[in-house]
C-alpha cells in the first residue's frame, strides 16, 4: 500500500496546550479543512464533548474545523462528512476497541474503509492514544483482556500510548515492532521517512531494542 497522505501518531493527552505545536506542524503538511472523528470516545455525551474540545483546539489553531457525526447513531451522514477534499482527519483518544468497532465493524466497516481512501488519495490523518493505536497493523484490546486485533494497516507494528522508558513492561505485547509514543508528544510518518514531534522521546522497538526517533526527516520508517 502506497503512503500518500501524512500520519501523526500521539502519544496521547492530546487536545491541549502542549500539543500545539505538534499539531500545528501536521496542519503545515496538510491541507485543507480539518475533520474530528471522536470515534473512541461513548456515544452521546462522551462523544459531544470529545469533538468539542478538538474543535476548540484546533479553532486556535487557525483552521476551518468539522465533526463527523457518530457513526453508531448514523452512519451515513458519518459517511457524508468524510468528503473528498479534507485536509486532515483527527481521531482523539478513549477506548482503542471501540474505535476500532466503530472503523471495521459499524456499517461494515464502512468508516474504516473510508478514512483510509481519504489517507490514500492525500489527506493527513492524525490519531492520539486510541487514535494511534488503530492506525498500526495491529493494536491491543483492553476490553477483551488484552487481546492484539488487527488494525487499520497504515503502519506496520503496534503503537503503545502514554509511553515512558520501561513503562511497555505492563504490557503483553507480541513480537515484533513497537512505537512508543509519549504523552504531548509522537512521530509524523510521510512517505517512507518518519520524525519525532513534540514532547518526550518517541521510540520504537525493532527486535528486542529500543531507540529514539530523531527529530529530522531522514530516519526511514521500518517495514
Amino acid at each position: 500500500m502506497a503512503v500518500s497522505g501524512v500520519l501523526c501518531l500521539q502519544g496521547g493527552r492530546e487536545l491541549t496546550p502542549s500539543c500545539e505545536e505538534m499539531d500545528a506542524a501536521v496542519i503545515a503538511r496538510s491541507d485543507g479543512q480539518v475533520v474530528v472523528l471522536a470515534g473512541a470516545a461513548r456515544v452521546g455525551s462522551d462523544y459531544a464533548g470529545a469533538s468539542s474540545r478538538a474543535v476548540a483546539h484546533y479553532g486556535k489553531l487557525g483552521v476551518e474545523v468539522a465533526v463527523v457525526p457518530d457513526p453508531r447513531t448514523d452512519a451515513i451522514e458519518a459517511l457524508a462528512a468524510l468528503r473528498d477534499g479534507i485536509g486532515l482527519v483527527v481521531m482523539p483518544g478513549g477506548s482503542p476497541g471501540g474505535l476500532l468497532d466503530v472503523l471495521t465493524a459499524i456499517d461494515g466497516g464502512s468508516i474504516g474503509r473510508r478514512v483510509a481512501e481519504l489517507w490514500q488519495s492525500g489527506t493527513a490523518v492524525s490519531g492520539a492514544s486510541a487514535g494511534a493505536m488503530v492506525m498500526c497493523a495491529q493494536t491491543v484490546r483492553p476490553d477483551r483482556d488484552g487481546g492484539v486485533a488487527a488494525g487499520l494497516g497504515f503502519v506496520a507494528g503496534l503503537a503503545v500510548p502514554h509511553w515512558a522508558p520501561g513503562s511497555d513492561r505492563r504490557w503483553s505485547l507480541p513480537e515484533g515492532l513497537v512505537w512508543g509514543l509519549p504523552e504531548c508528544g509522537g512521530v509524523i510518518v510521510a512517505g517512507e521517512q518518519m520524525t519525532a514531534v513534540g514532547q518526550g522521546h518517541p521510540s520504537i522497538r525493532v527486535g528486542n531494542e529500543w531507540h529514539r526517533i530523531t527529530r529530522d526527516d531522514t530516519e526511514p520508517v521500518p517495514g
